[in-house]
């Protein structure tokens, strides 16, 4: 190691006693790591690795020179550890000299390690590091870290220790830190002697970060406690393609940060999009084949197709007996256009808010009628910002009435428009939304509306199985937009950007 070594070592940093110790004890652990790398026993690929390492810190790694390798690796990584960064570009050099192997797997989680140490310097860790290595890394977990990151959890992360040292080591996505969530879903964990000290303890950082609100809030969010899975679909016109759509789909279950993982597109004709919806249905399925509880599936339909009658389609086509999508999932659509109109989402966003504002006199539906449209809606809709479920007079089919309407209420904000493909009369789809909303002092019945309306086409499917519109159940349509739910970023499951599939 000595061809670029140098003799003028940078001050060491000083640290607290507690901080000290994990110091010399994970020094040791990388030391033993890196004497088993056969890189670092052949002088050409040391030097290799020494010039990278130089690349990375952006200088000459500047160490001592010893005779001896025991010694000089200790050198190495003392020199690193002390520099902000150093220890993580070190073993990411090695790893790129010697991808895969044991000890360099072993590194990484030792790299993570030492990031937590100098993050939580001004904390008591130890206990939690000896506590989170006896918890197993359960699948609940893992899809957990999946869900709040985008991309799974390294192999080598064993415990719940090594999860926790992971995302406390990345970069974190979303309004609370990964890590801090992960915490709080490991304090039922633990065992019962040391459950006070962990509840605590997630308290104390939560307070101290700043994200005591979050983490209360999380667990009552009205949506999880009812639907623990979402499957967004979402179809947009293909260039000048009269008959092609892309269709995308986003898949998350159950965690209190909305980011969900992003599957492959494809470019599917008109006709076909029911039969490309059953597989992608299929293939969600048997990725959450572990998983119990419900499934919303959200359809965001561009202005073409906001009225095609999506919970008509059927899953299982090729089985003698395909389903109804309505039977098995509450469903809902959503505007395309809206969600990329920002100018319409401050709008959007004060109105969903209010539906955990409380009022006596608060009027929550507001039923159009046939000549209330354009600037006289808008205006009404305007001075009515309670309203949060709008009526439309008819089914917006093309250069209608109810076309005008479903406009200027996605301008208005209005997170739910409702309407009935078939039914003539507002009078009746306005009493069946008004008693699922129930008290018209609270948003809760409003929140709860996609379930609602799932149970009234099940009951639809029970009383008129041959679909003959008999009951309000069929042709019941609900667009129901949580600006909070959006689609979004353009990652995939595995962190890569995919070909769209032709």
């Amino acid at each position: 190691m000595s061809d670029l070594a140098r003799s003028v070592r940078e001050p060491s940093r000083q640290y607290s006693t507690a901080v000290a110790e994990e110091r010399l004890r994970l020094v040791k652990q990388v030391a033993a790591a890196m004497e088993a790398s056969s890189v670092i026993r052949d002088p050409n690929s040391r030097q290799l690795l020494l010039q990278e390492l130089s690349h990375a810190l952006g200088g000459a790694v500047g160490y001592r020179e010893l005779g001896l390798l025991r010694p000089q690796i200790v050198e190495l990584v003392t020199v690193c550890v002390d520099r902000p960064g150093g220890l993580r570009c070190l073993v990411e050099c090695l790893e790129l000299l010697e991808p895969g192997s044991e000890h360099t797997t072993e590194l990484l989680r030792l790299a993570d390690e030492w990031q937590v140490v100098e993050l939580f310097a001004d904390y008591d860790i130890s206990w939690l590091r000896g506590l989170l290595s006896t918890v197993e890394v359960t699948r609940d977990l893992r899809r957990f870290v999946t869900e709040t990151r985008a991309v799974p959890a390294p192999l080598r992360c064993k415990n719940a220790w090594d999860l926790f040292t992971h995302l406390a080591s990345t970069n974190s996505q979303g309004e609370t830190p990964a890590w801090l969530g992960l915490l709080a879903k490991l304090v039922p964990a633990v065992p019962e002697a040391s459950l006070d000290r962990m509840r605590e303890f997630v308290a104390q950082l939560a307070k101290d970060w700043g994200f005591t609100e979050q983490l209360e809030v999380a667990p009552t969010n009205p949506p999880a406690a009812v639907g623990t899975g979402y499957l967004v679909i979402q179809f947009e016109k293909y260039g000048g393609d009269d008959d092609t759509y892309i269709m995308s789909h986003w898949y998350q279950w159950a965690s209190a940060v909305w980011q969900p993982l992003r599957g492959e597109d494809r470019h599917v004709p008109y006709g076909e999009l029911e039969a490309a919806v059953d597989r992608v249905i299929n293939e969600i399925e048997r990725r959450w084949s572990d998983q119990a509880g419900a499934v919303t599936i959200e359809f965001v339909l561009p202005w073409q197709l906001i009225n095609e009658p999506v919970d008509t389609w059927r899953k299982e086509l090729h089985s003698l007996m395909p389903s109804p999508l309505t039977t098995e999932y509450p469903l809902v659509i959503r505007s395309l256009e809206r969600i990329r109109a920002s100018q319409w989402h401050r709008v959007w966003r004060s109105r969903w808010q209010g539906l955990a504002s409380r009022g006596s006199e608060r009027k929550l539906i507001h039923c159009a009628s046939g000549h209330h449209v354009d600037v006289q809606l808008e205006a009404t809709l305007r001075r009515e910002s309670g309203v949060v479920v709008l009526v439309l007079s008819e089914s917006p089919t093309v250069d209608s009435v109810g076309e005008r309407q479903l406009l200027v209420g996605l301008r208005s904000g209005v997170p739910a428009i409702v309407w009935h493909r078939n039914r003539s009369s507002t009078r009746d789809v306005c009493d069946t939304v008004a008693s699922m909303v129930g008290d018209r002092a609270t948003g809760a019945g409003v929140i709860e509306l996609p379930w609602r309306f799932a149970e009234v086409r099940q009951l639809a499917w029970s009383e008129d199985p041959k679909g003959l519109d008999q009951h309000i159940g069929h042709g019941f349509v609900i667009l129901f937009d949580d600006p909070d739910r959006q689609p979004g970023g353009a990652v995939f499951a595995d962190g890569d950007r995919r070909r769209v599939l032709a």
